[in-house]
Order: C-alpha cells, then structure tokens, then sequence
C-alpha cells in the first residue's frame, strides 16, 4: 500500500516507522514434509508521539504477529523496524537490550503474564530489577505508578492471586509503564474485560497516554473499541495491509470486506470518560 496512506503530519515526530515487514513460519516435522506459510507479508505503517494506531482483522489475520516482530519477540524473515529512526528489526538480543524498555507490551490475559506467587511490587519491579534500576529508584516508581493505575499502595504486598481481573489489568498496565516506554503494544489486552472495567482500563490508557505523550499500538478486532481510541487505522487481513487511514472514516466509511465483518461483530463499548463517574473499584 502506499506509504503516504499512514504518513505522520511530522516526520521528526514518528515513534514507530514499520516498512515491508514479513515473517514466515515452517510448518511440519520431517523435512520432505515441511511447508512454509506467510504469516505477515509487506507491511508498512508509521506511528507518531501520543498517537494510536489500530491494526484490526479477524483471528489469524497476522496482527498478533505483526505486534511481537515490532516488540521483537520474534525477529522477521525481511523489512525494517525503525524505533525513534534506528532499526531494530535484525538486531541481536545483546544489542537490542537498550531498546527493549522503550517497547512494552500488555497481552490478552493479565493473569498468566505474572508470577502468582509475586506481590503486586514484584511484579511492577520486575522490569526495573532487570535494567538495573536500584531498590531505592525501583520503590519510589512502585508508589508512583501504582497510584497513577488507581490502585492503593497499601495494595503493594498483597499477592497478585488475590487481585480480581480488573486490578490484574492495571498492575500489567503499572509494570508496562514504569520504565516510562516510548511505545506500549496492547495485544487484545482489553478483549476479557467487561464493558464496564473496559471502559475504566480505556479510559486510563486515554489519560496516560495524554499525560506522557505514549504511542500505543492496539491490537483489535473490535472496531467499537478502536473508534474510541485510536487517531489512525490499519486492516490487516490474510497477513497484508488492505485498508488504512483516519479512524472515524474507516469506521464510518470503510468498503472493505474485512471491516464490513468486523462492523458486524462488533460489540458496544460506553464512552470510557464515563467511567471516571463510576469509581475504579475494577
């Protein structure tokens, strides 16, 4: 597609800048038997500071893994990855160490990304141990982020067992965001919520993002959801790019047939400043 369909209205401004990515898997056991099969072929998009980009299509579309190429947990077969003008897409893991806390990601299901046994501490620690922050600096951020997710810090010691899924939702949020990352991927992380904790995490990610200037790459298949959050859409269907642009339009106009199932599946979302009202008891 062309890659003015996504261009930023600046270039200096551009967080993410995706082009001609592909990533192909083989399928198979003995070798004669083995096959190849194109998960993710030329994608291009851009994301700039404080802005969100929605990368919607229907399940085995190529979107999730569209989302673990630019977090790098895995490496694609060609293309670039550029993070804040440096690409990272064929980096090693020793030099890839001074990007990985400027890309976090939140995946579908909060609960199996924690140690259950880890006390809500540990777990928003846990990155900052990592790159090497010290237990002084690692406790200050703890309390900070902690209160900024709308969680109590005398919450700190409790186990993360003894969390309900909403709070489970905010603790992945706090430990995603405690190293302050340029570009945060939430892979169908809203998608087991209910409409009203969705809303509530919603409209904390919209405050977050307002305060901090993050990017957020969301992984959807809920246009509902995405209207509500995202400033650009991508359709991705069959592991291919087929439709893009300003995300009211393409919720209110788009032709493709990807989009028109989606439209059709969609499910209703309350406006998630209306959750401010409603307390974060989630």
């Amino acid at each position: 597609m062309p890659n003015s369909a996504l261009s930023s209205a600046s270039r200096d401004n551009v967080v993410l800048n995706v082009r001609a990515l592909s990533k192909r898997y083989v399928r198979g056991g003995l070798w004669r038997n083995r096959c190849s099969a194109e998960a993710v072929c030329q994608v291009d998009f851009e994301i700039s500071a404080g802005q969100t980009l929605a990368l919607i299509g229907a399940s085995g579309s190529g979107k999730s893994t569209v989302a673990r190429c630019v977090a790098r947990i895995e490496r694609p077969d060609s293309g670039e990855i550029y993070l804040n003008g440096i690409d990272i897409a064929q980096l090693g893991r020793r030099d890839l160490r001074p990007f990985r806390s400027q890309v976090q990601m939140i995946f579908q299901d909060a609960a199996t990304s924690m140690n259950p046994r880890f006390t809500a501490a540990e777990v928003i620690e846990e990155p900052l141990r990592i790159a090497g922050w010290l237990r002084a600096e690692r406790e200050h951020v703890c309390d900070t982020i902690i209160r900024e997710v709308a969680l109590s810090p005398d919450w700190l010691k409790r186990p993360v067992m003894n969390f309900s899924g909403g709070q489970r939702h905010r603790l992945a949020i706090a430990r995603a965001l405690s190293l302050r990352p340029k570009l945060l991927i939430l892979d169908e992380a809203l998608s087991g919520l209910d409409l009203s904790t969705r809303a509530q995490i919603a409209n904390l990610l919209l405050d977050f993002q307002a305060t901090h200037s993050i990017s957020y790459l969301l992984i959807s298949h809920d246009l509902t959801l995405v209207g509500r959050m995202a400033d650009t859409i991508a359709v991705i269907a069959k592991g291919r790019i087929v439709e893009a642009g300003d995300a009211r339009a393409i919720t209110a106009e788009g032709k493709h047939s990807e989009i028109q199932k989606l439209l059709g599946s969609g499910t209703h979302l309350p406006d998630p400043r209306v959750a401010q009202s409603r307390g974060a008891s989630a």
